[in-house]
């Protein structure tokens, strides 16, 4: 007999087990399995899950069914109407000759204004400036666009001067 056939009657033999106790059916039935089989875990839930269709169904066994047309809650993504406006982002940007170098986006100011302090300190003879909105991509001009706004900015050159 294999492990399938004998994973079935097992279901079957403790099937009073189930509408009591769901999960210590389950249990109960995939150790019973592995024990007697050999098999691993991953494979006796395989099994028991076949045993499971094949059976007729048991109350108190799996989940309640969803009715149609109930969406789940959740879902992939955002909803829209929780996606932040592009010009409450704050954005710290190193500028090379008017050109945007790295540059570093942020949800929150304090955030951003921690982040622009520690690349002044680590690159002070770099140009930074930390603005609110996204910004410029890399390697455009530095330009703001219409909603954003320059919040600090670091120039080596006025500091060695």
């Amino acid at each position: 007999m294999n492990a399938k056939q004998r994973a079935i009657e097992i279901y079957n033999l403790h099937l009073a087990l189930a509408s009591s106790d769901g999960r210590g059916f389950r249990k109960t039935v995939m150790d019973q399995l592995m024990s007697e089989t050999g098999c691993t875990l991953a494979a006796a839930a395989t099994h028991y899950n076949n045993a499971k269709k094949q059976a007729a169904p048991v109350d108190g066994l799996g989940r309640a069914p969803v009715p149609k047309g109930i969406r789940k809650p959740g879902g992939k993504g955002k909803p829209q109407d929780q996606l932040q406006d592009d010009n409450e982002c704050f954005t710290v940007i190193e500028l090379r000759d008017g050109l945007v170098g790295r540059c570093q986006s942020f949800l929150l100011q304090g955030d951003a204004s921690e982040k622009f302090d520690e690349k002044v300190v680590a690159w002070p003879k770099s140009e930074w400036v930390m603005i609110q909105g996204l910004g410029p991509n890399s390697g455009d001009n530095f330009k703001l666009a219409t909603g954003e706004k320059e919040i600090k900015r670091h120039n080596p050159e006025a500091v060695t001067a």
